[in-house]
């Protein structure tokens, strides 16, 4: 019997989760598991997709990611792959007309906040906001308000 990996066990109950938190409280039409083509021609789906209005739009996408296991050459890796499927998302949207609010979720934020730093830095520079599911409110002010 092929058992499937705890680790994906417990990203696909993550995801999941995510994904109904936003059907449960998320203001607009709620779709998850959207089908999109994207800019390439190739397909894509998009985890979660929020219609706030008749243009704009949220496009958050969910990730299981253990950013302390990864050596630094492979977190930017990771957050350039992560980044480039966002993006496909978003201009997917943009060509249709709509105006898109892009995210990314994480569950746990990573150990060294020097990492977090480089990771949020680096989806930030794209225009993609990181959130993650063990920060906070509070944490997060105090973060947005050191960094300024």
């Amino acid at each position: 019997m092929n058992k499937e990996p705890q680790r994906l066990r417990r990203g696909r109950q993550f995801h999941k989760r995510v994904q109904a938190d936003w059907h449960a409280n998320a203001e607009g039409e709620v779709e998850t598991e959207k089908s999109v083509t994207k800019p390439s021609g190739r397909g894509g789906r998009m985890d979660v997709f929020v219609r706030a209005d008749g243009k704009l739009l949220a496009v958050a996408e969910i990730k299981h990611s253990d950013w302390d296991a990864m050596s630094e050459k492979a977190l930017k890796r990771n957050v350039r792959r992560q980044t480039k499927q966002v993006m496909d998302y978003v201009e997917s949207q943009l060509a249709a007309g709509s105006e898109v609010s892009p995210g990314i979720i994480f569950p746990r934020r990573p150990k060294d906040p020097k990492r977090m730093r480089l990771i949020e830095q680096m989806f930030e520079e794209e225009g993609i906001p990181v959130a993650w599911e063990d920060e906070t409110t509070e944490e997060r002010r105090r973060e947005v308000n050191r960094r300024r």
